[in-house]
């Protein structure tokens, strides 16, 4: 009995020792990786899980990592989540801790699904959605359409009614388009009309902000092919917000109450029949814009009437057809309306006025008059068929600006290019020096303008624009350009800094976010020299 215990005893020994020695001796390291799918195809917003399993089932260390390629394409996070973000493709990584094993999935992100709109319309706009526009548009009292980064809205350009009439936007409630720099919110027209020969085909109409509009916002916004001819039955003249059956133009950008709120920010307007912005109402900050190609035979970039109180700054404005800025304090209706309160401040002006119908001349850079109260400084007026204007003012502060106004520190340069249209000829203003010297008409002259005393002075120094010899009726835009000023410029100091904007301080809430006017700039013009 006692041998058999000794015997029982050895033998569990053995298997002990063997069973220990075996687990010593086996590996429990990763060996692989694999994704529950190698391929995603995503809209923008849209989200997928993505699982994986490692080899062997009884690896010690089943810990990973995620990566993505491209994080603005799609996301994912640390329980595999994937998100999309915008159009393209990238590649989401998980790697083991143990080992660095690896599997990937290629994620696909495309266009949301197109949608077809007209008539009454709110809620939200997906981020890079396609909207096709068959009919007028209208946000209703109360309600709010927000417009996400990247979303082309396509405007139909066929006539709505027996009189042809373009649709157009109204804003009855608010309208926010958050657009991005890299995926702008664009109001366009089908990509086959998008053509040179429809520069100034007014397409279709704008959008207008009504009585009742209380608030947008443009943030990274492109609008182009505006300014469709008004009929009898164009809702923004059926509304009494243009004339009825006057047949003018329509605007791109259009504001009419004064208790609203308003705000474009690096947008950019362009291929408009009239005006690009047309204010009648409201606070309004206009900054970091890009206008060219604005207006056909007359058009501003920035018109603003009676009822606004406006900081326009750090704009670049080439070739509007008449003025960069019509300010004016018509529309008043006896008292109705506050005054017209605008400062113009740090803004570059280039090639303004020469595309004007030239028997009817008028302005050709600034153009201030009717009670307006204004603050022009710091603009740099270059190649334009005048210098600023106030007719009559200091002598009829009814037809010329309010005597508060000040028309000071701005920096005038004229290339040596020359108009060859025999009006102007005639008129004796073939070349922009020639709108800027003493004794032109209504041009005011501050005693802190820098003016060139001969053609050719006062080159502003450009990193890059053909200031010599750039066209004085060019109107289409170089993307090349650069407006930032050489070190050495004379442009780079002497402007005013000592004056506050209207909403400087303050601001304008605009759903919750707060735009503030940003602070006069010592140098001359939107940009400096960097």
């Amino acid at each position: 009995m006692k041998k058999e215990t000794i015997l029982l005893s050895f033998i569990l020994l053995v298997n002990v020792l063997f069973t220990a020695c075996k687990e010593e001796n086996e590996d429990f390291s990763v060996k692989g990786i694999t994704l529950s799918k190698t391929a995603l195809n995503l809209k923008p917003g849209g989200n997928e899980t993505l699982t994986f399993t490692i080899f062997p089932d009884n690896a010690a260390n089943k810990n990973v990592s995620w990566n993505s390629s491209d994080e603005t394409i799609a996301t994912v996070n640390e329980n595999g989540l994937v998100t999309a973000v915008k159009p393209g493709n990238a590649t989401i990584t998980v790697t083991t801790l143990d080992g660095g094993e690896q599997a990937s999935c290629a994620v696909t992100v495309s266009l949301s699904d197109p949608v077809t709109v007209t008539g009454n319309v709110d809620g939200v706009w997906s981020k890079y959605s396609v909207i096709n526009v068959t009919g007028h548009i209208n946000v209703p009292v109360g309600k709010t359409l927000i417009i996400e980064e990247g979303v082309e809205v396509i405007i139909a350009t066929n006539g709505q009614d027996a009189n042809n009439t373009k649709i157009e936007f109204i804003i009855n409630g608010n309208l926010y388009c958050y657009g991005t720099e890299e995926a702008p919110v664009t109001f366009t027209v089908p990509s086959a009309e998008r053509t040179a020969a429809n520069t100034f085909n007014r397409l279709w109409g704008g959008v207008v902000g009504s009585g009742t509009c209380a608030e947008i916002v443009f943030e990274h916004v492109l609008m182009e092919y505006t300014g469709a001819v008004t009929t009898a039955t164009s809702p923004s003249v059926t509304a009494g917000l243009f004339k009825a059956g006057g047949g003018e133009g329509m605007v791109a950008f259009n504001t009419n109450n004064p208790s609203g709120k308003y705000v474009i920010v690096h947008s950019t307007f362009r291929y408009t029949g009239e005006d690009a912005i047309y204010v009648q109402g409201g606070s309004c900050i206009f900054i970091n814009n890009l206008f060219y190609a604005c207006g056909e035979a007359g058009g501003e970039a920035i018109n603003v009437k009676a009822g606004c109180k406006v900081d326009a700054a750090y704009n670049l404005m080439y070739s509007p057809n008449t003025n960069a800025f019509k300010l004016s304090n018509s529309g008043a209706d006896g008292g109705a309306r506050f005054q017209a309160q605008i400062n113009a401040y740090n803004n570059t002006i280039i090639n303004a006025g020469w595309r004007r119908d030239p028997n009817k001349p008028k302005g050709g850079s600034v153009w201030a008059e009717n009670g307006c109260l204004v603050n022009v400084y710091n603009n740099l007026i270059v190649n334009c068929m005048f210098g600023a204007k106030a007719p009559k003012f200091g002598q009829d502060a009814t037809d010329g600006p309010d005597l508060n106004s000040k028309i000071d520190y701005n920096f005038y340069a004229s290339g040596s290019a020359q108009s060859s249209i025999s009006q102007h000829i005639a008129n004796g203003t073939i070349t922009a020096y020639d709108g800027f010297k003493s004794g032109v008409k209504d041009v005011v002259y501050g005693s802190n303008d820098k003016r060139g005393s001969s053609l050719g002075d006062n080159d502003p120094q450009f990193v890059n624009f053909p200031f010599a010899d750039n066209p004085l009726l060019a109107y289409t835009y170089n993307d090349t350009w650069d407006f930032h000023l050489r070190l050495g410029s004379p442009a780079l100091s002497g402007a005013k800094t000592d004056f506050n904007p209207y909403f400087s301080a303050s601001g304008i809430t605009i759903n919750g976010k707060q735009y503030k006017s940003p602070a006069p700039s010592a140098h001359f013009g939107a940009f400096g020299n960097n």
